[in-house]
């Protein structure tokens, strides 16, 4: 599901049209919650690892783009990428986003819309700063 700011979440209610309206929805049922101390790359790069590996391959948009989006975001945490490779990561994401047999496919672009919409800085701190951002100082972008 697309990821909702902590902020939005504790003022919605923890039913159906309640969260829809906050812009994520209850999917399973499973709720993450993460503190200020979170990295949301490194968060973005466990779910779309999982996203890719859960891909059975029948669709091409899932099967070739849940891959490109999870190496993509390693290069960002590896201090290998551009910003302007933010955009492609979007793209991406969107044109996987109604191209599939199954509902995998969406679950694999939402977190990926929705981190960039509310996190985008994070995304950018870590591209301008590299690797040693988050070894040197463990709240990354928000520190920033």
């Amino acid at each position: 599901m697309p990821v909702a700011p902590g902020e939005v979440m504790l003022r919605t209610n923890m039913d159906y049209d309640s969260v829809k309206a906050a812009g994520s929805a209850l999917g399973t049922g499973a709720a993450i919650v993460m503190d200020e101390t979170t990295c949301m790359v490194r968060v973005l790069e466990r779910i779309s690892r999982f996203y890719m590996s859960e891909s059975c391959g029948q669709c091409t948009p899932c099967r070739e783009g849940t891959g490109w989006m999870n190496r993509l975001i390693k290069r960002i945490l590896a201090g290998d990428a551009q910003r302007e490779e933010l955009d492609l990561l979007k793209n991406v994401a969107d044109r996987i986003e109604g191209h599939t047999i199954c509902a995998l496919g969406d679950a694999a672009a939402w977190p990926v819309q929705s981190f960039l919409k509310h996190y985008r800085h994070e995304f950018e701190y870590m591209i301008d700063h590299g690797r040693r951002s988050i070894l040197a100082d463990p709240l990354g972008a928000r520190a920033a």
